[in-house]
């Protein structure tokens, strides 16, 4: 068994894009013949039962090393935990009022902690095992990639990076585009492997270095299902009382799409006669604060509920109990080259899909997969979307849902991914 150096920011618990992907990958390389040696962040326990499980895990090796302390959810709140778990900063409830009216409690943010903590205790691990035989890295956030070219530089590691979106189309406080532009530009160019899990990515790649690297130089690996057996048996279940649609935000719709969505979503529900009790939705976005704003104004008396970011396991379950998944997602130009793990987990769970946005491979994916899709700059083409979707989805239930396409499978990636790892080891 082969040692690899395993550095992500979005390890789980993280939600954020590159989440599920990793921890896939995880699973995935030991059945290769690697042995994942993981710098994740800091693990967030949610109640007593889940402290317990992870001090339990914490008792034996796992493979898995965190960059700080196990963090309390209940010390800061559902919604201020799931800001944490998204990458931003939050501050705990049982702080001293004045303390942060005075701004002298910064607050806690897991991908700094992460930065602050990793490059230890990847030299510890590096120094610990006799040999540590590649680096995986992945990207964005910059740092995991900053980390393993210095790793790499100091040690003569090889080193493969994944990049799951842009990596200067992702800011944190203190950081400005261009300076992340140097090191996405540092590291496609680096002649160190990269991979990204969508074609849309590595076009967009190969463009804007256009001249410096090859089609060679940047492979595919896509995303596969894995999905924990529990979830898998409820998923299996058909569900009764009416239909369920699911509804995920994206946390890069805001403003004018978000409410011309919620727009949609009330005159659809109106229309349909969804009052009465034929269609109830389930909402999860990043800002329940907006989405509840909006649904006083356009749902009133619709059957809608609304929740912040969940925990990765509520969340896979809130998908396994609906019938139609919708996706709504962002127009940046990253939004617009990346497949959204969450509309993955709901195919591998053979949801029918809906998605609003941009023409992207989410888009693609649903039309692909018997879904729907409209831009959200097409008020009437988002109610047709919702009304034909809800429509089929009794027929979708019969036939057994969505299928995954082929590439998805969870072994499709094995060949791709057995390779890039097998040209890091010297002949």
């Amino acid at each position: 068994m082969k040692n690899i150096l395993f550095l992500s920011v979005n390890f789980p618990p993280m939600l954020t894009e590159g989440s599920a992907r990793a921890f896939r990958l995880f699973s995935k390389f030991p059945e290769l013949g690697w042995a994942p040696m993981v710098v994740a962040p800091a693990e967030v326990a949610w109640d007593e039962a889940d402290a317990c499980r992870i001090g339990w895990e914490l008792s034996g090796y796992s493979g898995i090393y965190r960059t700080g302390e196990v963090i309390a959810a209940s010390t800061f709140g559902p919604e201020r935990a799931a800001q944490l778990l998204e990458g931003n900063t939050a501050s705990a409830l049982t702080s001293s009022p004045l303390r942060m009216i005075s701004g002298m409690l910064p607050g806690s943010n897991l991908v700094s902690g992460w930065e602050k903590q990793a490059a230890s205790i990847a030299a510890d691990i590096i120094t610990r095992y006799d040999t540590v035989d590649a680096i995986y890295a992945q990207g964005p956030p910059a740092a995991p990639l900053l980390l393993a070219l210095d790793i790499s530089a100091k040690h003569g590691i090889p080193a493969v990076f994944d990049l799951v979106a842009p990596v200067d189309g992702f800011s944190l406080p203190g950081t400005s585009r261009q300076h992340l532009a140097k090191i996405e530009e540092r590291v496609v160019t680096s002649g160190h492997t990269i991979m990204t899990p969508t074609r849309a990515l590595k076009e967009y790649f190969l463009k804007k270095y256009f001249g410096k690297v090859t089609h060679d130089d940047i492979s595919i690996v896509s995303d596969f299902c894995l999905m924990p057996a529990e979830i898998a048996s409820m998923a299996s279940q058909k569900r009764d009382g009416g239909t369920h649609l699911l509804v995920f935000a994206d946390h890069r719709v805001q403003g004018r799409d978000f409410r011309r969505f919620m727009q949609a979503l009330g005159a659809f529900m109106k229309q349909a006669g969804a009052c009465m009790g034929g269609v109830s939705v389930r909402l999860i976005s990043s800002s329940q604060e907006e989405s509840n704003k909006h649904i006083r104004k356009y749902l009133q008396d619709a059957s809608v509920s609304c929740s912040h970011r969940l925990q990765d396991k509520e969340e896979l379950d809130a998908i396994a109990q609906c019938d139609i998944f919708c996706f709504i997602g962002g127009t940046d130009e990253s939004s617009q080259l990346i497949l959204p793990e969450r509309l993955l987990d709901a195919l591998c769970m053979n949801r029918k899909l809906l998605v609003f946005g941009p023409d992207s491979p989410a888009s693609q994916l649903a039309l692909e997969t018997a879904g729907f899709s409209a831009s959200l700059d097409d008020v009437p083409a988002v109610i047709q979307a919702l009304q034909a979707a809800v429509d089929d989805s009794e027929k979708s239930v019969q036939v057994g849902g969505s299928r995954p396409p082929e590439r998805y499978a969870p072994d499709a990636s094995d060949g791709d991914l057995a390779k890039l790892l097998a040209y890091l080891l010297p002949v």
